[in-house]
């Protein structure tokens, strides 16, 4: 492993070592403890920074005056990565086919396959995402037996959730050794041989589906995710699967972006990976990304198309870093519960979208965190390493490109405050709290029952909304000039009371932009979350809100017939003598052992004397 203050930046005098998990949350502090007042018609917006390249773009060493505050208007839509031409003839899909694909049986008894069996068969795909011709390679690994790979579909199907489109024969299966730790970058790689291969045919409706491998006796372990994409038909909904995120968390074999083998919290986040492979077993946490933050997501999206008509598409963060111009497509893009880690390409491709009116909507908290860079192993089908050192230290990243260095995205020299593009930006983890409807507009209520308040006399309460890490607004961000904030909660722990918030704004260009503040959100929609059990009545109340925002967001520029109000949120020691205290919640120290250098300060290298 590369020595502490090793590395081009480090000799350029930046403290180097490990981010101090202690200090991770001070940063943070003095943030979300402004509260999240602002008077009606202000805005925090700071000067575009210009992008790299153009009239204007900061040159020069990274000792240079730091930037500006960047904004979604400076993004520049990245050119298309060519993909392999399909040998396949898609099928021509008429408005409506998802509610038609939802309309059939399910798979009577489908469950999403647990992680953590004793005993279960692992494995990865070649690819996050397929369209149709591409042919998909399994690589399995367990106990001796002979298993049946089963590919279902997630859906809103008459009788169940999912939908058996594709299984395997006969299976060999047996134990594969972990893959070795690469020095330096931490990095563990498997290079198991396929087991199977998956054809994607005209027969595979596009959508979002689990390959499972069932053994003698039931399921064989944790289900392996792919997406397969309509590269032809444009649907009015387009799913991002956040995989960079699930990837990060990852920790399969013991070492993922957060942590490796080590005796101590601190000894674990200097071990830590500083680049994930794909090319492994999505498992321990990184499955709970996928199941407790993306499919209840896609479950509502399939529930929305089943009735309203609306089709829905899916896709990755990969695809969107690939093919940033297929977000133009489609009229609004829906994130899950936790969408923290993106490409430099992929971010600029959702800035560009918000300006040419497509709407966004994020249904969790955390998002747009962490700038991560991808890679390509030899012989790779996709980009399929992700890099993520955190700081400068051992970075290879040579001066002369400080621009592609993986820190915080509102670091130097970056300088992007999430603000910007949600509204508000991460306030706590370790969040078990609630909701109080404030400025929440009409088309957002309808048909749920709800009603919204005002700060004197606050609306309808929603217990145990915000969960796991929540957002909040901040007074100093960068935030949208016509913010509405549609909920509110106070957190109260060792930093003091805090502010988590869901928001809603129009961008000039008409585009809505809806973000809901809280990770549970997305799990919250059915109940059953990993830290809490959401009340029914919360969870009705988010599955109508999510209704209301989808189907206003399926045409482009909903802000153009659904305008946003700004409005008056006072700081959080003031709210918590108005709230009812089913909106007060807490937050805990599970943010200093979890997120190591979450929020360091967003400074540029000292120069060397």
């Amino acid at each position: 492993m590369t020595g502490v203050g090793s590395g081009p930046w480090a000799r350029r005098g930046r403290p180097a070592g490990p981010g101090s998990r202690l200090a991770a949350g001070l940063v943070l502090a003095g943030l979300v403890l402004a509260g999240c007042s602002q008077a009606p018609g202000t805005t925090g917006t700071t000067t575009p920074t210009p992008k790299a390249g153009t009239a204007g773009a900061r040159t020069g060493s990274p000792t240079a005056r730091p930037s500006p505050a960047w904004a979604p208007e400076s993004a520049l839509l990245p050119p298309d990565v060519p993909r392999a031409t399909s040998t396949c003839t898609p099928v021509a899909r008429p408005d409506g086919w998802v509610r038609a694909e939802d309309d059939q049986p399910g798979t009577a008894g489908f469950t999403v396959p647990k992680d953590g069996m004793p005993g279960q068969i692992v494995g990865y795909a070649d690819r996050r995402s397929a369209g149709c011709g591409d042919t998909v390679s399994v690589a399995l690994s367990g106990p001796d037996s002979t298993v049946q790979l089963e590919a279902y579909r997630i859906g809103a199907y008459r009788d169940a959730d999912a939908r058996l489109v594709w299984r395997s024969g006969d299976v060999a299966v047996g134990h594969r050794a972990p893959p070795p730790l690469q020095p330096r970058t931490q990095l563990r790689e498997a290079s198991w041989p396929t087991s199977v291969q998956v054809p994607i045919t005209t027969a595979w409706p596009p959508g979002f589906y689990l390959l499972v491998a069932h053994a003698a006796g039931g399921v064989g372990g944790p289900a392996i995710p792919l997406v397969v994409r309509d590269d032809v038909d444009p649907a009015p909904v387009l799913f991002v699967a956040s995989t960079l995120t699930w990837n990060a968390y990852d920790d399969f074999a013991g070492y993922s972006l957060y942590r490796g083998q080590g005796r101590t919290a601190a000894a674990q986040f200097v071990a830590r990976s500083r680049v994930a492979s794909f090319r492994r077993p999505l498992v321990g946490s990184g499955y709970s990304q996928l199941t407790f933050m993306e499919l209840p997501v896609v479950r509502q999206l399939e529930q929305i198309a089943a009735h309203s008509g609306v089709d829905v598409a899916y896709t990755t963060d990969v695809d969107v870093d690939q093919q940033p111009s297929q977000l133009l497509k489609h009229a609004e893009i829906v994130l899950g519960g936790h969408s923290e880690y993106w490409t430099r390409r992929a971010y600029d491709a959702l800035a560009v979208a918000r300006g040419s009116g497509v709407n966004l909507a994020f249904l969790g908290a955390n998002n747009l965190w962490w700038h991560t860079r991808l890679e390509s192993a030899p012989g790779a089908v996709q980009p399929d390493r992700e890099i993520v050192y955190r700081e400068t230290a051992g970075d290879p990243t040579p001066p002369s490109r400080p621009a592609d260095l993986t820190l915080l995205w509102s670091q130097w020299p970056e300088r992007r405050d999430a603000a910007a593009m949600l509204g508000n930006s991460h306030a706590a983890i370790g969040v078990h709290g609630g909701y109080q409807l404030l400025g929440a507009p009409d088309w957002l209520l309808a048909g749920t029952g709800l009603h919204a308040g005002t700060v004197d006399q606050p609306g309808s309460t929603l217990p145990l909304a915000v969960g796991n890490e929540a957002d909040g607004y901040v007074a100093a961000g960068a935030n949208p000039k016509d913010l509405t904030v549609v909920a509110v909660g106070v957190l109260r722990g060792a930093r003091g009371p805090v502010t988590a918030s869901a928001g809603y704004y129009v961008a000039p260009s008409g585009a809505g932009v809806f973000a809901a503040g809280s990770t549970d959100w997305s799990c919250g929609l059915e109940g059953p979350c990993a830290d809490q059990q959401v009340p029914e009545a919360t969870s009705a109340a988010l599955r109508g809100l999510t209704r209301n925002v989808v189907l206003a967001f399926a045409r482009p520029r909903a802000g153009t017939t659904h305008p946003s109000v700004p409005g008056v949120c006072p700081p959080p020691a003031v709210l918590l003598g108005r709230l009812d205290p089913a909106a007060v919640g807490r937050y805990g120290s599970r943010e200093v052992a979890l997120e190591g250098g979450k929020t360091r300060p967003a400074t540029p290298p000292r120069a060397a004397a």
